[in-house]
């Protein structure tokens, strides 16, 4: 295996262990540990600490070690607020260059969408609603809206737990993604700005308010 899809292996999969809360707050990152696990050498495995560390979810103090770090629900609420405005811009923007192979790919991630809510893989079903996402921003020529939106992601990926934490929401999230498909088929670009800016607003308003009851039930 490449060294760069070691990385990327070990990388999402501790993001996945620390969203999914097999990894709680405070808990060390061994190293050893993590390379032994992956039968891999310790360097992929630094470099996906250090990405883990700039997207906040793993703290790095030094002479004592990596450990997974505290959810911040203020940080997170103010990363999602960009989010929903820069994604809003990026799907009236990108409309007019998705192109029919684009399309077809997005009609395939939605009947893969569909059989993950059959087959109540919700996990699944958070990380194709973001390449269902991504896979439409990408179509523009506005790379740095792209990398913003990606950056600002990978910071706030705490928010497909939304599809696991409310998953008798995910059949109507399924409807909000083939009306915006529906836009884009139309060319019509406020219109998918809209229904994405809906969408956004009502799965964070949510997801928010789960965690704020979390929070004070402590």
């Amino acid at each position: 295996m490449e060294f760069s899809t070691k990385n990327n292996y070990i990388y999402e999969n501790l993001k996945d262990e620390i969203i999914e809360g097999k990894l709680i707050p405070g808990e060390r990152i061994v190293i050893s540990e993590v390379a032994k696990r992956y039968n891999v050498s310790a360097m992929p495995i630094r470099e996906a600490i250090n990405r883990l560390q700039q997207d906040g979810f793993i703290e790095v103090i030094p002479h004592i070690g990596a450990s997974v770090s505290t959810f911040n629900i203020e940080k997170y609420k103010e990363l999602m607020m960009i989010r929903v405005e820069l994604e809003g811009l990026a799907a009236k923007l990108s409309t007019e260059y998705i192109d029919a192979p684009t399309i077809s790919k997005l009609e395939n991630l939605i009947n893969e969408m569909e059989i993950c809510i059959e087959n109540k893989d919700n996990i699944q079903y958070g990380k194709l609603n973001r390449q269902f996402h991504m896979t439409i921003y990408g179509a523009s020529p506005y790379k740095i809206l792209y990398e913003l939106i990606e950056t600002l992601w990978n910071r706030s990926e705490y928010s497909r737990k939304v599809f696991t934490l409310l998953a008798s929401r995910n059949e109507e999230s399924l409807m909000e993604h083939k009306a915006w498909l529906e836009a884009i088929k139309e060319r019509n670009g406020e219109k998918a700005a809209q229904i994405l800016r809906e969408q956004k607003h009502n799965a964070i308003t949510l997801h928010i308010e789960q965690l704020e009851k979390a929070q004070t039930s402590k």
